[in-house]
């Protein structure tokens, strides 16, 4: 096979490469003549014990469809007899329906689970998710409603939300959560209500819980897909955010405000509006 170099380019060739190699090895040596002593470093901070920490979607708390896993057949992940089951719930706006699954709501109480997540401890477990944007609260005794009232796409019982405290205490994990933005918590002008928030803050406190810090919603920068009213912008944000803010000093001020988690920072999303966030 002719490659059509003659021997002159096999030599220029091989001088480029020999002085490419020698960069190299030249960078090589000058970068390791630095050195470096941590002993003699001063300390700046600390990291918290709990830096090592976790999330818990929504979702998986609830039950519903969440990200497909890679790996097929995975126990309870299977398509819901759809006489038996919501259709579609939790579908994340506009994303393709092939990329997720049903998935049964988690069980906190297995024990492997427990012992693997305490030895991650002590650390926080947040619950959120873009599904906890519209998810209702559903603050009585009874099993979970069948559909989710209007403006909401799941339903957390109590039950499930003790499930979570009752975790968190068993695994040495602070709890760290959002609330509800969806249409189903807002007035007829389109103003956050505390209502939901509130039940969730009373409740958790009332089994002798506590809810450690939290977000007003989770990925503001992503309003369309997280379930957010149509035309959510900044200053919608900053909006719902002065009304959150003063509820939850007076609901629960030991509770950390937490700035806004974002998505998609430099690169272009489909539902982010051009002139917000």
């Amino acid at each position: 096979m002719k490659y059509g170099t003659n021997a002159s380019g096999l030599l220029n060739s091989a001088v480029v490469a020999a002085v490419a190699v020698a960069s190299i090895s030249l960078y090589g040596q000058q970068v390791s003549s630095i050195g470096i002593a941590p002993a003699g470093m001063h300390k700046t901070g600390t990291v918290d014990a709990r830096f090592v920490s976790y999330n818990v979607e929504m979702v998986e708390v609830t039950g519903g469809r969440f990200w497909r896993s890679a790996k097929p057949n995975i126990r309870g992940s299977s398509t819901p007899d759809p006489t038996t089951q919501r259709q579609d719930p939790n579908q994340q706006v506009g994303e393709n329906s092939a990329m997720f699954q049903f998935r049964p709501p988690i069980d906190l109480r297995n024990a492997r689970l427990r012992k693997l997540a305490a030895a991650l401890g002590p650390s926080f477990i947040r619950v959120s998710g873009s599904w906890a944007n519209s998810t209702y609260f559903q603050d009585d005794d009874e099993p979970a409603m069948k559909e989710p009232p209007q403006g909401f796409r799941d339903v957390l019982t109590r039950a499930e939300w003790t499930g979570v405290v009752d975790f968190s205490r068993a695994v040495d994990a602070k709890v760290v959560t959002s609330v509800a933005v969806s249409s189903g918590v807002r007035d007829a002008h389109g103003n956050w209500t505390p209502d939901q928030a509130k039940a969730l803050f009373d409740y958790t406190k009332s089994i002798g819980g506590r809810i450690y810090a939290t977000e007003f919603m989770n990925e503001p920068t992503f309003p369309g897909p997280g379930g957010a009213p149509a035309g959510y912008d900044a200053s919608a944000f900053a909006r719902d955010v002065g009304v959150f803010e003063p509820f939850l000093r007076k609901e629960s001020p030991q509770t950390l405000f937490l700035g806004p988690g974002a998505v998609g920072e430099g690169v272009s999303l489909v539902h982010r509006p051009v002139s917000s966030l």
